[in-house]
């Protein structure tokens, strides 16, 4: 593996709320991305590869990251280790087999990793923020920690938590 060069942006950063978007292209379908959190990223100990360095600037430990596929936050998870950037490419298979390249990864506590059933869709999040989460897809969006409460809320009003 390449050398990593950690990205902290500063003295102490404060954890955050990020969203990770998922494309059709890389899972084909929710429940490919749903077993791949709780199978294989776990499996990996929480190595979550990044396509490109600039995707997130800064993912300090503790900060969550909701897990989105389409209009759905499928499910979280904690951020280990923050964001590391590789000194070169690295090439790995995606769950349909292509190679592809990364700039970056994240580690996140695999313990962490759990889904919602059902997904909450992303418009049940929208009304508590100002940012456009249902125009902007596939964005890296930032939230406040304020949000997290009514994510909770809404997540058990509708279903449970898959550990």
């Amino acid at each position: 593996m390449s050398g990593l060069v950690a990205e902290t942006g500063g003295d102490m950063e404060t954890s955050h709320i990020r969203i990770f978007p998922h494309s059709q292209k890389e899972f084909p379908s929710e429940d490919s991305l749903t077993t791949w959190l709780i199978t294989s990223l776990r499996g990996r100990g929480g190595v979550y590869y990044l396509r490109s360095a600039d995707a997130v600037k800064v993912l300090p430990p503790g900060s969550l990251v909701l897990f989105r596929y389409g209009q759905k936050i499928v499910g979280e998870a904690i951020v280990w280790k923050g964001k590391e950037v590789f000194s070169e490419k690295v090439r790995d298979r995606t769950l349909n087999g292509e190679e592809e390249e990364y700039g970056a990864q994240v580690t996140l506590a695999p313990s962490s990793v759990r889904l919602y059933a059902p997904p909450l869709p992303v418009d049940r999040i929208q009304p508590h923020t100002e940012k456009d989460l249902v125009k902007y897809a596939g964005a890296y969006v930032e939230l406040d920690w304020a949000i997290y409460p009514r994510i909770l809320a809404e997540v058990i009003s509708r279903g449970v938590f898959i550990l």
